[in-house]
């Protein structure tokens, strides 16, 4: 029986979706993302902070009277969740930039797998997820990334794709 060339497609597509999200939801659901109550305690209500000591021995960071845009004084503040903020965000940028790593080694191995699988339908589906997998934690991390580790990554890829096609596309 021969399959029509439009439901291998939608096929492949179905499979490279659902490879994605089940790969994501696995590394969510073994590795959780830090969240923000745990590292700074919202419980505690306490009463308004309105000088810089209190500030900085509450661990908040004060900033000093400003002028605003109608050059009316803004009295000085006391953002006290400056210090439980910045660990959090740094808790942050370590998961994001472990996702990555998850991400881009299961999105490789995936890759090469697919590349290898006999059934094309399958082939192309796995290929097309292990590539939106790698693309989307990328993303997650990219903005963290210097230049330098941009460029690298991306020409490893791209050597590695036409390795890749040499080897297995050429006939």
């Amino acid at each position: 029986m021969k399959v029509a060339k439009s439901k291998v497609v939608i096929f492949s597509v179905a499979i490279a979706f659902v490879s994605v999200f089940f790969f994501a939801y696995a590394i969510q659901a073994v590795y959780p993302a830090p969240q923000y109550d745990d590292v700074c305690d919202r419980g505690i209500v306490q009463k308004a902070i309105v000088t810089e000591v209190g500030c900085l021995e509450a661990g908040g960071r004060w900033t000093e009277n400003e002028r605003d845009s109608l050059n009316m004084d803004i009295w000085g503040w006391c953002d006290a969740d400056y210090t439980c903020n910045e660990e959090y965000q740094e808790a942050r940028k370590l998961y994001e930039r472990n996702v990555f790593f998850a991400n881009l080694g299961i999105g490789i191995v995936l890759f090469v797998v697919a590349f290898f699988l006999g059934l094309e339908a399958v082939s192309s589906g796995l290929m097309g997820g292990a590539v939106m997998l790698i693309v989307y934690g990328s993303m997650r991390y990219w903005g963290e990334l210097s230049d330098v580790w941009r460029t690298l990554m991306l020409g490893v890829a791209l050597v590695v794709l036409i390795w890749l096609g040499y080897k297995k596309l050429a006939n």
